[in-house]
């Protein structure tokens, strides 16, 4: 494997001692508390690892439309039933996926939660309304009231993903359906070069060592089925979608995949690495020296790298 896939200006960081957080709290104009970490603004909790700003929300959109390619212009890779009422989007972000739901389902009444105020506030059809709140809080709907929860993007938001799947077995009806999509944390090679081997382990070591340190699991698709199991779920099933990095896509599909993941992949990894990196000690110039070249050096070392979408849909048993 090439010596700059093995990322070796982080090593000298996994053992690094511990050292006082290095992001600010400021005060906003409209009043109210915030973190500010690496030029990024993030909830004033310090326990939500994705920020709130005009960047993250135009990222929001962007993957939004990455995900709707992925599923050939769907809105869910669960096939929802003709007489679904109640439909959950835990992590609403900027409610886009909830407003075009909404409107695609009249029938369906809607809410959305989500930890900051972000929601678009035109163009909202009457049948959603959005929640202030963290998802991992007891949600405001009764036991056996849903027929559809939908997260998307939030891992970095969640620590316990175990009682998360729990309180979303509660909440379903028998036979509800649950749907949970996230970007992979690795990067994988197209043409097999480097076979099961992991590509710029360095770095990703390093973004480990630290989600521990903060008690943060940011990729928890490989796990999913197994809480999904423990919490009583059925029906386990995880749809994965190529993601290319760069310009090597050939096939249609693929290459409005990969343009779009373009625009996404470094603002995917400094935005949300910020607030861990900070919270950990590290300051901004340390910080810069390895995460916004990880991808230009991926897409300089392998001719055809990749990520991956997943995701993962299942269903609460039906009743006997």
């Amino acid at each position: 494997m090439d010596d700059q896939l093995k990322d070796p200006s982080t090593e000298a960081h996994d053992s690094r001692p511990n050292r006082k957080p290095t992001y600010v709290i400021q005060e906003s104009p409209e009043g109210g508390k915030y973190i500010e970490a690496y030029g990024h603004r993030y909830h004033h909790s310090g326990k939500i690892f994705l920020p709130f700003d005009e960047d993250e929300q135009k990222r929001m959109e962007i993957q939004h439309r990455l995900f709707r390619r992925c599923l050939n212009g769907a809105l869910t890779a669960t096939r929802l039933p003709l007489d679904v009422e109640h439909i959950l989007d835990l992590g609403s972000g900027t409610g886009i996926w909830a407003i075009e739901m909404a409107t695609r389902y009249p029938q369906v009444q809607l809410q959305g939660i989500d930890i900051s105020p972000i929601q678009r506030t035109s163009v909202v059809p009457p049948n959603v309304k959005f929640t202030i709140d963290d998802i991992e809080n007891p949600w405001d709907c009764p036991p056996g009231s849903l027929d559809f929860i939908h997260g998307r993007s939030i891992a970095g938001g969640v620590r316990d993903w175990p009682g998360l799947l729990r309180q979303a077995y509660e909440k379903l009806k028998p036979g509800g359906l649950l749907e949970l999509t996230e970007i992979a944390i690795s990067i994988h090679d197209f043409d097999g070069k480097f076979a099961d081997a992991e590509l710029c382990p360095g770095f990703l070591r390093l973004w480990r060592n630290l989600s521990k340190q903060v008690n943060m699991e940011f990729d928890p698709t490989p796990q999913a089925t197994e809480w999904l199991l423990e919490a009583g779920f059925e029906k386990i099933v995880q749809q994965s979608e190529i993601l290319p990095l760069g310009n090597w896509a050939q096939d249609e599909k693929l290459k409005a995949q990969q343009n779009l993941m373009n625009e996404i992949t470094s603002e995917h990894f400094v935005n949300h690495g910020g607030l861990m990196f900070a919270t950990c000690g590290w300051e901004k110039h340390e910080y810069d020296a390895v995460a916004p070249t990880f991808f230009q050096d991926i897409m300089k070392n392998i001719p055809r790298p990749y990520t991956m979408a997943v995701f993962t849909t299942a269903r609460k048993p039906r009743e006997n």
